[in-house]
């Protein structure tokens, strides 16, 4: 009886399974090699020559070598069939570098699809032109690409701006002029999805090129929310760049403050420089830009404190930063259209977004109004591991400058069950950041938990959070200490238990001599409790 269930459920299944794969090539990939392709590839029908390609993708996506269809395959790359073309365009851009030879017999075919009345066509004709990696062939891209990026379709002309990026990969330094110039042509395209690649464009080819900003920076600023996903963080990071490199750190801003500057630099001219700007923007770049906006980003990484301990010693840097000037984020037109822009994506769905949108206020904004920052993040800490990790890094930067953002929200950093090693760590360094006195007593309560945790790695690096909370904070010092010793007795008395590792007790022996260390005769009774132990 059973037996016949069991085989009626494994018919079931397979008849299930042949019932979803009705209507779809996925037999293809079970026998991709069980009729001849070749025969079909020189038939006179259509359907046959798209179930012959099909097949050879299927037995390039499992691995297989099919190049020697190659010569097959290039014959049909003049089909009037879109199906055809496409899978054609397919499987040229696989082997186009292996076979060059044969690939460039496809070259006039591709010129001649540009001027085809479907931009489909067009589109597809100029992405396989610029995926195949020739260097005889990039000059006829590079027309090609000029010519579509007037294209009246706009999905033409986005792909002409993705093909800008593939082309600038090749050794082209005669036309290096024609290439910039194109990305300008293409950042002052009306369209949201065009700007969107061109900007990843001008940050792969000429990212210190303002000039091509300027005139179209305040349009810029305005089509950034409708500019898709992935275009955006280009966007938003070539904006900053360029405010940073025109008008300095806003005076408002935290970066003005964390670098201890004080309001005797005086606002530049904002016509002067726009002409500086078109006549030789190489030098204010060198100038700005490469040593302001790199330290900026360096600082943002790095955390403020260890970035500008290292920046002290450098003499030259320091030089280039005192020179630098600064603005009145309040009153400058430029940053504050910045930031009106990218205050609504702080609440995009887009980890990345949020995450450079913050970074511009961060940079760029009032200290008053980094609190607007705060929640998009923390929503953040709810996503996946990997990028709650990413956030957390973040975070843990900015609590290090401006612990007071995230003091009152303390609860959001307490550790969960599901949480990684990295991301347990990193929260405790962030609860230590932002401790105050009136959420400690409820931090240390969690700490009392992680110390109990399976994991006893972690449970050491809570008892030195301990102690770093004891420093930040003396009026807790003798309650950690009361802690710490009742600790050090229990490690000792299960020293030898299933759980009971040398590391907790190192630890706690070590914040230990920290707390006493800040005031040693106030604690000279914690020398003979621990003498007291073997």
């Amino acid at each position: 009886m059973f037996p016949q269930f069991g085989a009626t459920a494994e018919t079931l299944s397979k008849a299930s399974t042949i019932v979803f794969r009705i209507g779809t090539d996925a037999h293809l990939y079970d026998d991709p090699e069980d009729v001849n392709i070749a025969s079909l590839l020189d038939s006179k029908f259509d359907s046959e020559k798209c179930e012959a390609l099909k097949r050879l993708l299927a037995l390039i996506a499992q691995g297989f070598d099919v190049s020697n269809f190659f010569p097959q395959v290039v014959k049909n790359v003049a089909s009037q069939s879109l199906e055809v073309k496409k899978l054609v365009y397919v499987y040229l851009l696989h082997y186009a570098e292996r076979r060059p030879n044969e690939a460039l017999l496809s070259i006039n075919s591709f010129q001649k699809d540009l001027g085809d009345p479907n931009p489909l066509v067009r589109a597809w004709a100029l992405r396989t032109m610029a995926g195949i990696r020739l260097h005889v062939i990039a000059p006829l891209v590079l027309v090609a690409v000029g010519k579509c990026t007037r294209d009246p379709s706009v999905y033409v002309r986005k792909c002409a701006a993705n093909a800008l990026t593939k082309l600038n990969d090749l050794p082209l330094e005669e036309n290096s002029s024609t290439i910039i110039e194109t990305v300008g042509i293409l950042l002052g395209d009306h369209s949201p999805g065009v700007v969107g690649a061109a900007a990843a464009a001008f940050v792969s080819i000429c990212p210190t090129n303002y000039s091509l900003i300027g005139k179209n920076y305040r349009r810029l600023c305005e089509i950034l929310p409708d500019v898709e996903d992935w275009g955006q963080i280009a966007l938003i990071g070539m904006l900053l760049r360029y405010v940073i490199a025109r008008h300095g750190l806003a005076k408002e801003s935290i970066m003005f403050s964390l670098h201890g500057k004080e309001s005797s630099h005086s606002e530049t001219n904002g016509s002067d420089l726009d002409s500086a700007l078109e006549n030789d923007f190489s030098d204010i770049s060198g100038k700005y830009d490469i040593e302001l906006a790199s330290m900026v980003s360096r600082c943002y990484i790095e955390s403020p404190d260890e970035y500008l301990l290292r920046s002290r010693c450098n003499s030259k840097i320091s030089a280039e930063f005192s020179s630098e000037k600064f603005v009145s984020g309040k009153s400058n037109s430029d940053v504050k259209i910045l930031l009106q822009c990218t205050s609504p994506l702080l609440w995009s769905n887009n980890s990345a977004i949020v995450l450079a949108s913050a970074g511009v206020h961060w940079i760029m904004g009032p200290i008053e109004d980094l609190k607007r920052i705060v929640k998009p993040l923390l929503f953040l800490i709810r996503s996946s591991s990997a990028s709650q990790y990413v956030v957390l890094c973040n975070i843990q930067v900015l609590a290090k400058a401006r612990p007071s953002l995230f003091s009152s929200h303390f609860d959001d950093f307490f550790v969960v069950s599901s949480d990684s090693y990295r991301i347990k760590s990193l929260k405790l360094e962030i609860l230590c950041c932002i401790a105050t006195d009136s959420s400690i007593s409820f931090i240390f309560k969690e700490f009392q938990d992680y110390i109990r945790d399976p994991d006893r790695r972690f449970a050491a690096d809570a008892v030195a959070a301990i102690g770093l909370c004891a420093q930040k904070l003396p009026k807790m010092a003798n309650t950690c200490l009361e802690g710490l010793l009742s600790l050090i007795r229990q490690e000792f008395l299960t020293s030898d238990s299933e759980y009971g590792e040398g590391g907790v007790l190192v630890q706690a022996i070590m914040s230990t001599k920290t707390i006493v260390k800040q005031d040693p005769p106030s604690h000279e009774k914690v020398y003979s409790v621990l003498i007291c132990y073997p």
